[in-house]
């Protein structure tokens, strides 16, 4: 993450001046590989934690759409709002079968 600190992440764009154009979503992709790669993470496991497939997350890559939801969960990672360890604890509560989905504060 210390790769992003320097960027300000806002669900798909970035806040720094652009020029005119669609090239937002490009240096998104380009700081997303950049921080993989020196996380020395492949797509699967990088992508997993966003609950994208390694398939899907390499079109991401490749300059695919980003969906809000998936952007906005990387805004959080990427911004620090959230961890490994939240994204994880979120699976575990989603993939529950013993109940009802039910989210409380100390989930």
């Amino acid at each position: 993450m210390e790769l992003m600190e320097n960027h300000h992440w806002q669900a798909g764009t970035h806040t720094q001046s652009l020029p005119s154009g669609d090239l937002s979503s490009v240096i998104d992709r380009v700081l997303i590989i950049a921080y993989r790669k020196k996380k020395k993470e492949s797509q699967r496991r990088f992508w997993a934690r966003f609950g994208v497939t390694q398939s899907r997350g390499s079109r991401f890559e490749s300059g695919a759409e980003i969906p809000p939801p998936v952007s906005i969960l990387l805004g959080l990672y990427f911004n620090k709002t959230i961890s490994d360890g939240d994204l994880g604890r979120a699976e575990r509560v989603l993939r529950r079968t013993d109940g009802p989905l039910m989210l409380s504060p100390g989930q």
